[in-house]
């Protein structure tokens, strides 16, 4: 990657999430000067977790469960996040029959996101529902063909169809996840490689200050972002004013004690190899905005 002409250095890489759930953070992102140049990366979950795991990416958006997987090369970048405290809307399990009859029943996963498929499993291990897994990808409710009974819907696929209508039986699942722990729920963390943190340290500062500038302004940005989601999604404007009234950006102690309630489930039931304990960047170098 060539050195921007200002700096000399090279681009810092940074992944964003091809949904619109991190839509504002992005909108309202500016780099301090001591950034450099940012090259930018989207795609789905999945894909960022594994260009982040290539050293592909610098810093990105990662699945907590990822995280989880990755926590001896990962950092995580302090006071960011897409939780939500209840409802979400755009993670959803659908069902053809009642989730409590899914025991020994095909359930369809979808790949784009590992930290939604842990915690579907997780749920219905919760409830002593033990069903068969399959990798499947669903953008319409005609997507969930036999022999699966149920699967999960994430992202921009999750808000523009009607699943309540077309399935008697829907999980919004940070609501489901609310109900049992009392907890928020947080989908993703923003990470960056440890070697890329010892390296340039007041880059990933910079990119750090810039999201978090972003974060400080999002009374601004969200009226922009609501008429931007509403043509992308043809919805009206109003229901995705009610989607982000789901979704909270930061990290409080709340968030982490849901994170590590996630984390501690996943571990007791054998998808998580051990515990996870999470390893924040140093932003005592954070750059001014």
């Amino acid at each position: 990657m060539k050195p921007g002409p200002d700096t000399g250095r090279p681009a810092v890489r940074v992944g964003r999430i091809s949904y619109m759930n991190v839509a504002p953070l992005y909108a309202g992102f500016d780099s301090p000067r001591s950034t450099g140049p940012v090259a930018w990366v989207a795609g789905p979950p999945s894909r960022l977790n594994r260009l982040l795991s290539d050293g592909q990416l610098d810093i990105a958006p990662i699945s907590s469960f990822a995280y989880g997987h990755h926590q001896d090369d990962w950092l995580v970048l302090p006071d960011l996040s897409v939780s939500s405290g209840a409802q979400v809307m755009s993670v959803l399990a659908v069902s053809r029959m009642p989730f409590s009859s899914l025991d020994g029943r095909t359930v369809s996963l979808t790949r784009d996101s590992a930290a939604a498929a842990g915690l579907l499993k997780l749920l219905l291990a919760g409830e002593g529902i033990s069903p068969c897994y399959e990798t499947a990808c669903l953008r319409r409710p005609s997507d969930l063909a036999p022999p699966a009974d149920a699967g999960l819907v994430i992202g921009d696929a999750a808000l523009r169809h009607d699943w309540h209508g077309q399935f008697s039986h829907v999980w919004d699942l940070g609501e489901r996840w609310r109900r049992r722990t009392g907890l928020p729920f947080v989908f993703a963390l923003w990470a960056v490689r440890r070697e890329f943190a010892r390296q340039r340290p007041e880059q990933v500062a910079g990119v750090l200050a810039g999201f978090l500038k972003a974060k400080a302004n999002l009374t601004a940005l969200m009226p922009a972002v609501y008429r931007e989601a509403a043509r992308r999604l043809h919805l009206p404007e109003e229901c995705c004013r009610r989607y982000y009234h789901c979704l909270d950006y930061n990290l409080d102690p709340l968030e982490l004690k849901g994170l590590a309630a996630y984390f501690n489930g996943l571990h007791a039931l054998g998808l998580m190899p051990r515990p996870v304990p999470v390893a924040f960047f140093d932003n005592t170098q954070r750059a001014a905005a």
